[in-house]
């Protein structure tokens, strides 16, 4: 029995012993979906989690249980999954304004009762979503408040820092990864040197811009981020140093944001949590986060 087979009984089983059964919400014009799981009392607010990339709403309610936390709290729980999007995130802050709108007008909730909140591309996506929603004011709501697990934010640092990771070629894992995320980049992007305007209207954010870019729209919302550096492990199995890692353009963010008057930009560093279902030891997993400490935090933005 190997462990994908494993992980695979344990998502089926962990969803089946839920105690409120979520409910997947499908569509005829998309292939995107969602869970949705409503608690038994009268729900006092909506807490959007979104999958990281290549994840599946399924894999992620395997792994967390801020889920049950936040439902015993009375506050709504949707997984959204993502099997259409696009890099710039457009198709799928569509699904959310879309998915969110139809959530508050069934169960009578406020818009100002959301928060929302992932696992890199996830978190990527949480960011650059509340974001847009101070910009351009154009989306269905704007986040009570936003969490996320170690998200890439500048996609300038990120574009050479793929292009190190293959030119290095020390991790068949990395250097895949890169290769496809730079294709896609480029596309979409063009050359950071080329193309500045591009990456400073779509990067979460720029520490090559004074103001942060985007980064500056986050001023007036709650956002809660977890990083694990993890250096050892990161040199020892992707050939990478402080440079490339996620950390860098998050401690820079959030300092950025709390120096410009910020007082709920908390930053929550760790060591050694991370660790995939399957049980190998990896810093980019949903196990760094604390759900107790996550979901207080989250209802004392909701409560105010």
């Amino acid at each position: 029995m190997n462990l994908k087979f494993l992980a695979t009984l344990f998502i089926i089983f962990s969803i089946a012993t839920f105690a409120q059964q979520p409910e997947k919400i499908t569509f005829k014009d998309t292939l995107n979906f969602y869970y949705k799981i409503v608690p038994e009392g009268k729900p006092a607010g909506l807490i959007v989690i979104l999958h990281g990339g290549g994840e599946s709403p399924e894999r992620v309610m395997n792994q967390i249980y801020l889920d049950e936390l936040a439902v015993e709290k009375n506050l709504i729980v949707v997984f959204p999954g993502f099997e259409d999007g696009d890099f710039k995130m457009d198709i799928e802050r569509k699904f959310l304004d879309r998915i969110t709108k139809d959530i508050v007008e069934k169960h009578k909730i406020s818009k100002d009762k959301i928060s929302i909140g992932g696992l890199s591309y996830g978190g990527m996506l949480a960011v650059k979503y509340a974001e847009i929603a101070v910009r351009d004011k154009n989306t269905y709501f704007t986040p009570n408040s936003v969490f996320a697990l170690d998200p890439p934010l500048d996609y300038e640092k990120m574009y050479y820092q793929l292009n190190r990771d293959i030119e290095r070629n020390f991790s068949e894992a990395a250097v895949n990864e890169a290769k496809s995320f730079r294709k896609e980049m480029i596309e979409a992007l063009g050359y950071p040197d080329k193309n500045k305007e591009n990456y400073i209207k779509e990067s979460m954010f720029l520490y090559t811009e004074k103001d942060g870019g985007n980064a500056k729209y986050l001023m007036n919302i709650p956002v809660l981020i977890y990083t694990e550096p993890a250096i050892i492990w990161q040199m020892n199995n992707r050939g990478r140093d402080l440079y490339d890692t996620n950390c860098i353009s998050i401690t820079a963010m959030m300092n950025l944001l709390k120096l410009k008057g910020n007082k709920n930009a908390d930053l929550i560093i760790v060591n050694d949590r991370g660790v995939r279902p399957e049980g190998f030891r990896h810093p980019h997993s949903w196990s760094i986060m604390d759900p107790e400490e996550c979901v207080n935090w989250i209802l004392k933005h909701l409560n105010q």
